[in-house]
């Protein structure tokens, strides 16, 4: 009777690790999870600052390319035996910032970490470069009514 339930287990044991190694996300999914707490956290930024329409879906596409570069050269995916974990480089520091299990990535970072990550200084010279764009297509506009 003992050997049926320690057999029993085994199995049990065997297929949900079976389940879990190959139900892991890969690097897309964590790439897209993180990219969609970024584009959350740029707008409600930018619902805080009074823009107009049109700058703030310039100010969201400008944003939307620098994420995906930013993620692009910035993300690390490390793929465990039964899961698997995003990490960000962060000012030469490896910060966790999800995890995936059973096809589902969860973060483990929160709107104002996100926030924080973005503000790098080369995301700031990218933010002011933008600033200085809007500032002379407003002055065109200006000029030409």
């Amino acid at each position: 009777m003992k050997t049926r339930i320690l057999i029993v287990v085994a199995i049990i044991a065997a297929v949900l690790m079976f389940a879990l190694s190959m139900t892991k996300p890969d690097r897309a999914a964590h790439f897209d999870a993180i990219k969609q707490m970024a584009l959350k956290t740029v707008d409600h930024e930018l619902t805080n600052n009074p823009l107009t329409a049109e700058y703030a879906t310039i100010g969201t596409m400008t944003a939307l390319n620098m994420i995906d570069e930013y993620l692009q050269t910035n993300l690390i995916v490390q793929e465990h035996t039964f899961y698997t974990s995003g990490l960000l480089i962060y000012k030469d520091l490896f910060i966790p910032v999800s995890y995936g299990v059973m096809g589902e990535v969860h973060l483990v970072v929160s709107e104002a970490d996100m926030k924080r990550i973005m503000e790098r200084p080369e995301m700031k010279q990218m933010k002011d470069e933008l600033e200085k764009k809007q500032k002379i297509e407003l002055k065109k506009l200006l000029k030409n009514l």
